[in-house]
């Protein structure tokens, strides 16, 4: 049997985004795949200066190990110095504490025949075992490892371009996302699409059901609901939801419900401009994961606003539990909602997102998944790529 180490950045409290599709990308490779699967998360932490100075929260449980939808995973915890910090704000220069810690990681992962992480911090400890082990490194990229941090600070943009042209092959997870590296990074590395899914929670329940579920949450049944899901901060561009919404009341003949689901820095900012528009918004705040699936159940309209987007998981979970989305055009969300529903940023561009979600809230309109934006198919197609690595490997042994 084939041992493979999966490696991810991630936090025991925040069990959403990479977290999940690391979760989901694990269970559906062991369903196709006859693999010893070993999940290892580096949770980064800060001492009570650290603390201080960045005004995050003590964390004083730190467990060795977890169990997240009955996959084991393993802990390695790093305390933040603030050494690193000044080698990399003010010097631009690798953090040398943190780089000896991904390092040990490296080493760790004796006896795996291949190593596969995510996101750039991880691409190193699968880098560095790839060279040092001798054994098939795999990098997934997720989406602001690509469009949001090399931008912004020159070393991270110098190292990302080194990891895609060192791991074995280079994983995007949407191929908006893979042209967007080879417009703004490099060209020339390895690379192949898989494509995220929806967790098995997330699915249409039936029509009984949703009317129950509609009712406990005080929706009509001549009502539609549009709502946002996700981060109150800039890059979703949630200070344009007042606007959208209000279009959207002013543009739909029926009776509507709006919900803002989800909590953030631009949280109260957006509430006072959409009681500026006089838009009766319901505003959830942060909701226990575990809820999304019933609330997107009663959404007849999911809008996505955002500036930057990979592939996600929103839109596709909102798609597979029934309801309609229209979304921006960036990076890869057409992939999922179709081009017809990504709305090109611009001139116009809450008129022409109004438009089309109108469309979809008064139309017999068709919108779902493509078959390949799943885990299953994305098991297989991943299961297919290491066995072929693996398999030169074996032959040239």
């Amino acid at each position: 049997m084939k041992h493979i180490a999966v490696l991810f950045e991630g936090d025991i409290n925040r069990r959403l985004g990479v977290f999940n599709a690391v979760i989901n990308r694990v269970k559906h490779l062991q369903q196709v795949a006859d693999y010893e699967i070993n999940v290892h998360m580096l949770q980064v932490y800060d001492g009570w200066l650290m603390r201080l100075l960045r005004h995050t929260p003590r964390v004083p449980y730190r467990p060795d190990e977890i169990e997240a939808d009955g996959v084991k995973i393993h802990i390695t915890w790093f305390r933040r110095r603030w050494s690193d910090a000044i080698m990399h704000r003010l010097f631009h220069k690798p953090p040398r504490a943190f780089m000896r810690c991904l390092h040990r990681m490296g080493w760790e992962m004796r006896g795996s025949d291949l190593v596969s992480a995510h996101d750039r911090i991880m691409g190193h400890v699968a880098v560095f075992a790839g060279k040092k082990l001798h054994i098939p490194c795999f990098i997934t990229w997720h989406g602001a490892s690509i469009y949001t941090d090399p931008p912004r600070d020159p070393m991270i943009k110098e190292q990302t371009i080194k990891l895609l042209h060192r791991a074995t092959c280079n994983f995007f997870v949407s191929q908006g996302l893979l042209d967007k590296a080879h417009a703004e990074l490099t060209n020339g590395f390895p690379a192949e699409v898989l494509l995220n899914g929806a967790s098995a929670q997330f699915e249409r329940y039936s029509d009984g059901k949703r009317a129950q579920l509609r009712k406990k949450h005080g929706v009509d049944d001549d009502e539609k609901v549009v709502a946002f899901v996700g981060r109150f901060e800039p890059v979703k561009n949630v200070t344009l939801l007042p606007e959208i919404y209000s279009e959207i009341q002013r543009q739909y003949n029926g009776k509507l419900s709006f919900w803002a689901i989800g909590d953030g820095v631009q949280l109260e900012e957006t509430r006072h401009l959409m009681d500026a528009k006089g838009v009766k918004c319901r505003f959830t705040g942060k909701v226990p994961p575990e809820e999304i699936p019933e609330l997107l159940n009663c959404v007849d309209l999911l809008v996505l606003p955002s500036s930057l987007e990979g592939l996600p998981l929103v839109v596709i979970e909102a798609l597979s539990c029934g309801a309609h989305v229209v979304a921006t055009n960036v990076i890869g969300t057409a992939e999922a909602v179709g081009r017809e529903n990504a709305i090109d940023l611009g001139e116009h561009f809450v008129e022409r997102f109004t438009t089309r979600a109108v469309q979809l809230l008064s139309g017999n309109i068709d919108q779902q998944l493509p078959p390949e934006v799943s885990w299953t198919a994305t098991a297989i197609k991943e299961n297919r790529i290491y066995h072929q690595f693996l398999d030169k490997i074996n032959l040239s042994n």
